[in-house]
């Protein structure tokens, strides 16, 4: 995987292991503490979409958190600006 970028559209799991729990964000910053901050567009819990969310969520960058040498848990999913309602 490459490495995040600001402007990326990104799906970023909540627990190891599990893919029914997650928020999709375009990524608005990236730190050099080994994180990333994205602008929440869309939070699944479960596999059921939710209408409350977050504004914003910061989560660690790949590489950077328990077991991500055997999972992975961002993906980016999108490139560039995203042009949306968010």
């Amino acid at each position: 995987m490459r490495n995040i970028k600001i402007g990326d559209i990104v799906k970023s799991l909540d627990f190891v292991g599990h893919d029914d729990c997650y928020y999709i964000g375009r990524v608005e910053g990236v730190f050099e503490d080994g994180t990333f901050r994205a602008r929440s567009l869309a939070r699944v819990w479960q596999f059921e979409s939710e209408r409350k969310f977050a504004d914003y969520f910061t989560a660690p960058l790949p590489g950077n958190h328990f077991m991500d040498d055997t999972f992975e848990r961002v993906k980016i999913i999108g490139h560039g600006l995203w042009l949306g309602n968010a």
